[in-house]
Formats: structure tokens, C-alpha cells, sequence
């Protein structure tokens, strides 16, 4: 717990609490420029999780690793008492709750469009929140690899890799059976199956909720702990240092 507070004193007056509330702004703001009133819900949620969010955890991920850095490359932290593993179990776990944060925002944004005419809204109140949430589940697993590449690499590739592999991938792949083995078609399986987006941003219909939607999450959520508890392994190397 105190690892937890610790980490989320860290984000306290930062512009990552900031980017929590701008990205999902900025991407409802693009789909009411480039969809108009009627596409706008979907189209939020496609640029969402197509480049906004892949490039909100790549910056997110990146700005707690210079934050380390400008606070002495580590030291403080190597220096310290602590559990390195817990620290980085602790730094994943404070980046969901963002995310979670970044979610809410998008559905609320998303929920204009029903309290201006629920006529013309393709959603639902709560589809948009369980679809917000639930497309931030299937991209945690990002969390982990970013916080690894951004210290292998520094700042800019993580952002320009995830967000550009955030666009592509499910382009390529989104309508074969890879989509369900490459991790990056993970959002876009679940916005298929849980929106009626497809690959290529057109919404095919509200479908019936259907359990398959969860493989996707339960995907994530594996790859997450796995991939967590690797560079977790990886970042208490440096306690012999």
C-alpha cells in the first residue's frame, strides 16, 4: 500500500494528470470534426483506441520513467530500503488507474450525444462507459512494454512505436485469425464485438452482448501480469547494482 501512495503522490500537480482529461477531449473533439453528429459516439471510440490511447500509455509510461530519471537516474529509489518488484508492481497498477481515469472521461465525453438527442445516439449511457472501460482492459498489457522500452530507449520511440503499431496492426490483421494472437487487435476485437466498429472505423450496428467480448479482456489481462511481472524481474536487477 504505501508503494501505491508513494507512486500516486508522484503523478500529484503533473501534466500526466492532464493528459488524462485532454487526449480524451482532443479525440471526441476529432470525431465530432470528421463524424459529424451521427458518427461522432463511434468514431470517438475508434480514435480512441486505434491512436489516442496507444500513444496516451506510451506518454504516460515514458513521463514516469523521466521523472526517475530527473530525480537522479533512480537513485533515490535504488538507494532507498525498497522491494524493486513491488515498486514496479505499484508504478503498473497507479498507470491503470489513469487509464481508468482517461476512460471515464471519453464515455462521459461520448455521452453528450444522448443527453443532446437520444434519438441520434448510437449507444447507450452505460454501453459507452462499459465500452470505454472495457477497451481500456484490453490495452493494459501495453503498460508494462512501454515502461520497458522507455527505459531501454528513452522518451520518443515507445510513443511513435505503440501508436503507430495501435493503427496498423488491426488494419492488417483485424480481419484474419492472427487478430486474436497479436495483442495490439485486442481493442479492436472488442470494439467489434462489443460497439459494432469494424477494422476500418465504420460502425456495423449496436450486436447483443455476446461472452465472447471477454477473451479479449482475459487476453490482456494475462499478457499484463505476465509481461509485469518480467520487467519487474528485469527493473530488480539494477538492486546489485
Amino acid at each position: 500500500m504505501n508503494y501505491l501512495k508513494a507512486e500516486h503522490l508522484k503523478f500529484k500537480r503533473t501534466i500526466s494528470n492532464k493528459l488524462l482529461f485532454i487526449a480524451p477531449f482532443l479525440t471526441a473533439l476529432f470525431a465530432w470534426i470528421v463524424g459529424g453528429f451521427y458518427g461522432f459516439q463511434y468514431m470517438t471510440f475508434y480514435w480512441w483506441y486505434t491512436f489516442l490511447l496507444p500513444g496516451t500509455i506510451a506518454i504516460l509510461c515514458s513521463l514516469s520513467h523521466q521523472k526517475e530519471e530527473r530525480a537522479g537516474k533512480y537513485y533515490s529509489v535504488l538507494a532507498a530500503p525498497v522491494n524493486l518488484k513491488q515498486f514496479e508492481y505499484a508504478k503498473a497498477l497507479i498507470l491503470i488507474e489513469k487509464l481508468l481515469v482517461a476512460a471515464v472521461f471519453l464515455a462521459f465525453f461520448a455521452t453528450v450525444s444522448n443527453l443532446i438527442s437520444t434519438a441520434l445516439a448510437v449507444y447507450s449511457v452505460g454501453r459507452n462507459f462499459a465500452g470505454s472501460i472495457a477497451l481500456m482492459i484490453a490495452s493494459i498489457w501495453q503498460i508494462p512494454l512501454c515502461l520497458l522500452l522507455a527505459r531501454k530507449t528513452g522518451l520518443l520511440l515507445p510513443i511513435v512505436a505503440n501508436t503507430l503499431l495501435g493503427i496498423l496492426m488491426p488494419i492488417m490483421l483485424g480481419n484474419t485469425a492472427l487478430a486474436w494472437v497479436c495483442p495490439y487487435c485486442w481493442p479492436a476485437k472488442t470494439a467489434e464485438l462489443l460497439m459494432g466498429i469494424e477494422d476500418n472505423g465504420t460502425f456495423a450496428g449496436v450486436t447483443p452482448f455476446s461472452w465472447s467480448v471477454l477473451l479479449p479482456l482475459i487476453f490482456s489481462v494475462i499478457l499484463y501480469v505476465l509481461l509485469t511481472l518480467w520487467e519487474a524481474a528485469n527493473f530488480s536487477k539494477k538492486e546489485g547494482m
